[in-house]
């Protein structure tokens, strides 16, 4: 394998790695925004649209459905509207 390839291949493993190291800390903020029953849709939609940028690169996928059954009981449509985009990731 050329040395090049096996550098990015390493580049892109690192990052990865990176952005799992911050999934706990995600996680707890989502848990914190279900247990308290927030229904700030902004501030959902925006860890929404953050974790699905996560799912595009690999991770997050868990925390992205726990927090999109969530949204469901407080804005189905805005619920369906994610769930597409997700889905679409799988087509490209």
């Amino acid at each position: 394998m050329d040395e090049s390839f096996k550098d990015i291949v390493q580049l892109i493993r690192s990052f990865q790695d990176s952005l799992q190291a911050q999934m706990p800390a995600l996680e707890s903020e989502i848990d914190e925004l279900i247990n308290t029953q927030n229904q700030d849709e902004s501030t959902i939609e925006n860890i929404l649209d953050v974790l699905l940028s996560l799912t595009m690169n690999g991770i997050g996928d868990k925390l992205f459905i726990k927090l999109l059954d969530y949204y469901k009981t407080i804005n189905s449509e805005g619920a369906d509207f994610y769930w597409n985009e997700y889905e679409m990731q799988d087509e490209d």
